[in-house]
């Protein structure tokens, strides 16, 4: 018998796009049903203010990555999900943090029990177009070839921003011979790459597969988190001088922040760039950041006091 719920595990380094890619798919559901899971890296979960309006199918996971300490949570939680909502789905999307591995998610989707109602159908891996492997730390470097080297599909997202031989010289350096791969901007992957019908029995997409790798964590990674919050409004001069001045060290950031003159704003920096989107619909009254660098106390203590300032 055919498991009914098909599932597409979402992949990526930090700020490649996986999140602009879960909202473009909500967009462009076409009357599907979509369910969504999602990993965050700090301790608050900013990812799940950050996809667009399906709260309803929304499951969060605890914090941290969801490839190493988290694979009962994750397994729980698909169970839970099927359970609640599974008859009301047509598909699956887990989105998992920047420094998971994927290979640790489809081994929890091959367990039986899950196997026996929920299909895995692809791996999709973004890549940030500007990405250059030498400004990674070998462990790093790692975990972005396995999230490439684990995928049914690898997605070079923000060609926008770099010119073709840069594009090229990328993919010649990160991708498997014959491994399928395409470009976009936005994250604007046709749907027809992720949702196909249930009783296909040829997958979409050639598996390309490596040996497993070691777990990794933040710490093994040779990078640490911040999390902070606060209630209230934030003084919009101070946020603007710390976005200006923010170190190359810190590597992401994302968060939610309600500036003084009333309005809130979604912030994200990924590979030196920033960008920001008005929220209509957050009700809390305080701002959310959470940060991800590299690990230097002097870094983190500058940050910190900087944070003090907001």
């Amino acid at each position: 018998m055919t498991a009914e719920l098909g599932v597409t595990v979402v992949a990526g380094f930090l700020g490649a796009g996986k999140t602009t890619l879960v909202n473009h798919l909500l967009q462009h559901a076409d009357g599907r049903r979509l369910g969504v899971m999602v990993n965050d890296f700090g301790a608050l979960n900013i990812d799940e203010a950050l996809v667009d309006e399906r709260r309803d199918d929304l499951i969060t996971l605890s914090n941290g990555c969801v490839c190493c300490s988290l694979q009962g949570e994750l397994s729980a939680s698909i169970e839970s999900m099927i359970k609640r909502r599974g008859g009301q789905l047509d598909h699956l999307l887990i989105e998992c943090s920047g420094v998971s591995d994927p290979e640790r998610v489809v081994n929890v989707l091959h367990y039986p029990r899950i196997r026996a109602r929920a299909r895995l159908e692809a791996v999709i891996t973004l890549v940030d177009a500007a990405l250059d492997p030498a400004d990674l730390s070998p462990a790093l470097r790692h975990l972005v070839a396995s999230q490439v080297d684990n995928a049914d599909l690898v997605v070079i997202n923000k060609t926008d921003l770099v010119d073709d031989p840069t594009i090229a010289q990328l993919e010649q350096a990160i991708l498997l011979p014959g491994s399928r791969h395409v470009r976009t901007t936005q994250a604007a992957l046709p749907p027809e790459f992720v949702f196909w019908p249930a009783a296909s029995e040829t997958p979409m997409f050639r598996r390309v597969r490596s040996g497993p790798s070691p777990a990794t964590s933040i710490e093994a990674l040779g990078l640490e988190t911040l999390s902070w919050k606060r209630e209230g409004a934030v003084d919009m001069n101070e946020l603007s001088a710390l976005l200006h001045d923010m170190p190359r060290q810190i590597l992401r950031f994302k968060g939610v922040v309600r500036l003084d003159d009333g309005r809130v704003l979604a912030l994200q920096r990924a590979a030196g760039r920033l960008t920001s989107r008005e929220l209509e619909h957050w009700m809390k009254d305080e701002s959310q950041l959470v940060f991800i660098g590299e690990d230097s106390p002097a870094l983190w203590e500058w940050l910190t006091q900087r944070l003090d300032r907001l």
